[in-house]
This record gives C-alpha cells, sequence and structure tokens, in this order.
C-alpha cells in the first residue's frame, strides 16, 4: 500500500483519536501530521505488513503522540474566559459572556462555577480551572468518558442561563 493511499484511507480515523485525546482542533491537527512522519520515517519497514497492522502502528503513533503532547504541558494555554467564550451563542442581541470578558468578570465566573450544584461545580472546576482532559476528569471521579461529557454538556447549560439572568 503506497503512503498516500495510507493518509488518504485513515486520515479521518487518525484526526478522531487525536480530536478525543486533545480537544484542540489545530492541536489535533498537528499531531496527527506529526504521526504521519513518524510513520513515514519507518515507512521501508512497515511496506511488509498488511494494511491492518500499518492502521493499528498508525493508530498506536497517533495515541503515543498525543499522551506525549499532553505530558509535556504544550498544551494551550487558555483561560476560564477563552473556554467558555466557546459555548453556543445564547443571546439575540448581544452574547453575555462578551459583556463578561468586556468587564473582565473572570473571577466571577470562578464563583458562579463553584456554586453550582454537584457534580456540575465540580467536573466545571476539573475541565476550566484545573484543565484536566474528559479522560482525567472520569478517572478521578470514577465514572465513564461519556457521562463526564453528558455532565459537562449540562453545566454549560446551567451556566449559561445563569449569566443570562445576570445580563437583565
Amino acid at each position: 500500500m503506497k503512503f498516500e493511499e495510507i493518509v488518504n484511507k485513515y486520515n479521518k480515523l487518525t484526526y478522531k483519536i487525536a480530536i478525543d485525546m486533545t480537544s484542540s482542533p489545530e492541536d489535533s491537527q498537528d499531531l496527527v501530521q506529526e504521526a504521519y512522519l513518524s510513520l513515514y520515517k519507518h515507512y521501508n519497514e512497515y511496506k511488509k505488513l498488511s494494511e491492518t497492522e500499518i492502521r493499528n502502528i498508525l493508530c498506536k503513533i497517533v495515541l503515543n503522540k498525543c499522551k506525549d503532547y499532553l505530558k509535556s504541558g504544550k498544551r494551550r494555554e487558555s483561560t476560564v474566559l477563552e473556554d467558555i467564550q466557546n459555548i453556543q451563542e445564547f443571546g439575540q442581541e448581544e452574547n453575555c459572556l462578551d459583556e463578561f470578558m468586556k468587564k473582565d468578570k473572570s473571577k466571577e465566573i470562578r464563583k458562579i462555577i463553584e456554586n453550582l450544584k454537584s457534580p456540575y461545580n465540580k467536573i466545571l472546576f476539573q475541565y476550566y480551572i484545573q484543565e484536566y482532559t474528559l479522560d482525567e476528569i472520569a478517572n478521578i471521579n470514577k465514572t465513564t468518558k461519556g457521562t463526564v461529557k453528558v455532565q459537562i454538556s449540562r453545566g454549560k447549560n446551567i451556566l449559561k442561563d445563569i449569566l443570562r439572568k445576570e445580563r437583565l
């Protein structure tokens, strides 16, 4: 199998692995590219392997690149406000998160998160303030990654409602 065919065939799979681990489109693209470069450097050794074996090796390389990246602390430095800014727009005239950002109210948003009901306060605090990954939060709370995703989503909706009310 030609290297170009491997890239075309497994690009979506490798990107999905990276985005699931990093939650960052830009970082995921970079990590996938690094994985393909690593595979390319040793491609002559892999030519003899079956397509399934090559796919498995490529996926393992992507996973390892992501793990190394997450351990290295090179994660994009982000504030609570930058992460919350990614919440869908929820005001017709003006986004109330923008209002908060203009007034530099990150401490107030942090306080709102801390005052949410359990488990949303704990989960959002771990996600936004402590910047844990979904897997790390699931391990800490002895639950599944899917449960963490749902709790983060629900917590964001509660946070949006509170910020809407604060705006009025």
